[in-house]
């Protein structure tokens, strides 16, 4: 069986403090075709701002991910971290 070759990406996203936010990442995620390979997410409590790391994969252009889950709620920032492999 032939698998395509998938391009991978990370994800530095920084969202309100939500707890709904992480579910709907995930889920426009999976509704665009990408595959979730890992995450981490850390919370400053200082100013109630969390920093999701989501490492995807997929065929498909990552500009696609970006600007859905810049139309999300609570989201603040998105951006591809190129020198993540």
């Amino acid at each position: 069986m032939n698998t395509p070759n998938l391009d991978n990406y990370t994800l530095i996203i920084m969202v309100d403090d939500k707890q709904v936010v992480l579910e709907r990442i995930l889920q426009v995620t999976r509704y665009r075709g990408f595959l979730i390979n890992g995450i981490t997410a850390k919370v400053n409590t200082g100013n109630h701002v969390a920093t999701i790391e989501l490492f995807v994969s997929s065929d498909r252009p990552i500009s696609l991910l970006v600007d859905q889950i810049n139309k999300l709620v609570d989201i603040k920032s998105v951006r591809v971290d190129n020198n993540a492999s």
